[in-house]
């Protein structure tokens, strides 16, 4: 074991240092995800993880602008450089907790480059903690925060300076085990529990602002289109929180595609209040294969694998269309296609912002014809 200087702080939860996990788990990780998206066509996804258990601290970043996605990911032996939120030529810094963060990035094979701060525009959201197990194995059990943001600061994109005046944005920070990073593991077994059944199908995910509140909420249904969960809240400039009750929703789709286009919806408070809000104007979505995760890595992994001291740097261009888009060497039947979308929204009273609509249909899906997992 060794000892970090944030070691002095008084916040340890087991009896070992900062960086030896609480579990032995591979799958155990601690990390964040970023967004932020403008009119015009602008949406920058960037990512930093760290995974004790493998000895393994990766990030990635990429711009999908122009019906094209570029992305890059990075990766590092973690140790002995814990403490330092650094990978390849991502770097990221907390100004203030819970307020400001700063990303950058140097110079990459992707031809962009930014230096960019994530302000809070209202309280981060904690989302219930999920726990699933498979056979009497626990393969998830993680919690995160949310938050809305604004960005600002300066993004090179080809080599051409773009000013981030304020751009809408959003941030995630979860932490636990998660089955779909590190090192593949089987779970296998012959007495499958009914209760250990995962019935999600549909999952809507939507961090958003308007001129006058903003907001977030999550909610997955089954096939047949019942709600297995739901959270989120508003936030209001005065410093209000209400909280979310319940979603309806229209979403519209490029035909025979699971594209998302545009649509509307509409949220219940705890007064029972609604507010609607429709889904204009999309830009380019990111595919998050090409941010490396589900096996988009080039060597057919994912995020939280060793790929040696480091660091390792690798990226991809590709187009991202309504048929299964993914990173080049990810196999077409594996290729999970966009699945977050920048959008223009309109709320209540005409009041416009932006939403960063993160969408995914898991097999058969009733209420809008899906079946299987053609995309």
């Amino acid at each position: 074991m060794r000892l970090n200087d944030i070691d002095d702080l008084p916040f340890h939860q087991v009896p070992t240092p900062f960086d030896v996990a609480g579990t032995s788990d591979v799958h155990f990780n601690d990390g964040y995800w970023f967004a932020a998206y403008a009119p015009g066509d602008w949406y920058l996804a960037v990512g930093l993880r760290l995974h004790p258990n493998t000895n393994v601290m990766d990030g990635f970043a990429s711009l999908a602008r122009g019906g094209e996605q570029r992305g890059m990911r990075c990766s590092r032996v973690l140790r002995p450089r814990h403490t330092e939120l650094e990978v390849g030529p991502l770097r990221m810094e907390v100004l203030r907790p819970m307020e400001r963060l700063r990303l950058t990035l140097a110079e990459s094979p992707i031809d962009v480059a930014f230096e960019l701060d994530f302000e809070a525009r209202g309280q981060p959201f904690l989302e219930a903690p999920y726990r699933h197990l498979r056979y009497g194995h626990v393969i998830n059990d993680m919690v995160r925060y949310t938050q809305v943001c604004r960005a600002t600061g300066t993004l090179r994109c080809d080599g051409t300076a773009v000013e981030v005046d304020g751009w809408h944005a959003m941030r995630d920070h979860s932490w636990g085990v998660r089955s779909t990073m590190g090192p593949r593991t089987p779970h296998g077994g012959v007495d499958a529990i009914p209760a250990e059944a995962d019935h999600r199908r549909y999952r809507l995910w939507v961090p958003f602002e308007t001129s006058d509140h903003g907001g977030f909420f999550n909610t997955h249904e089954d096939e047949h289109g019942r709600p297995l969960d739901f959270e989120g809240h508003l936030t209001f400039p005065d410093g209000r929180v209400v909280r979310l009750t319940e979603v309806r929703h229209r979403i519209e789709y490029e035909p025979g595609s699971r594209y998302v286009t545009g649509g509307s919806f509409a949220l219940r408070d705890e007064q029972d209040e609604w507010r609607e809000y429709r889904l204009e104007d999309p830009g380019t979505p990111a595919d998050v294969q090409g941010l490396g995760y589900y096996g988009g890595w080039h060597d057919g992994a994912s995020a939280g694998v060793y790929r040696g001291e480091g660091p390792h740097v690798e990226s991809d261009r590709y187009p991202v269309s309504a048929v299964p888009a993914g990173p080049p060497r990810v196999p077409e039947h594996r290729r999970l296609g966009p699945t977050e979308f920048p959008f223009t929204i309109v709320g209540p009273g005409g009041a416009h912002g932006m939403a960063h609509f993160e969408h995914h249909v898991m097999g058969r899906y009733e209420p809008y014809g899906f079946e299987g997992r053609k995309r």
